[in-house]
């Protein structure tokens, strides 16, 4: 009886592997690229005792196309990304770099304060820095 190696898998990435197999089973061997399609930033939170920090990898994206919203208990950053060909008569030969619309919605867990958010977005990583709400005591 053989024995392999027991690779855990990661379930945040199994849909990102599983398209990566096909697209490899399906167009790797005719030396073909992918088609190109909606696609969803990267996206990273962490918690402090008095924020949330949200990083998302948002390269190519306008910082004008980019939405934010925030509510008390939830975050949706909204945007669109454009192809970064300008030349009209160009015809694409292999296009890999996704584009188009992305939503992303963040429950979270502690009340927020959305008037607060701090945002900036610098060599294409957005950073937020969301401020939970204070608890005052009971009167």
């Amino acid at each position: 009886m053989s024995h392999l190696p027991w690779k855990p898998i990661r379930l945040r990435n199994l849909e990102q592997e599983i398209d990566q197999a096909f697209d490899q089973l399906i167009y790797g061997q005719w030396g073909l690229c992918p088609p190109s399609g909606n696609w969803q930033p990267e996206i990273d939170i962490f918690e402090t005792l008095d924020f949330y920090l949200v990083e998302a990898d948002v390269p190519g994206v306008d910082p004008d196309e980019i939405h934010v919203t925030v509510d008390q208990h939830s975050l949706t950053i909204s945007g669109w990304r454009r192809s970064g060909c300008v030349e009209h008569s160009a015809q694409g030969v292999c296009i890999e770099r996704r584009q188009g619309s992305f939503v992303r919605h963040i429950p979270l867990d502690q009340a927020v304060d959305p008037y607060h958010v701090k945002r900036e977005n610098q060599a294409g990583i957005l950073r937020l820095q969301i401020p939970k709400q204070k608890h005052r005591p009971p009167a």
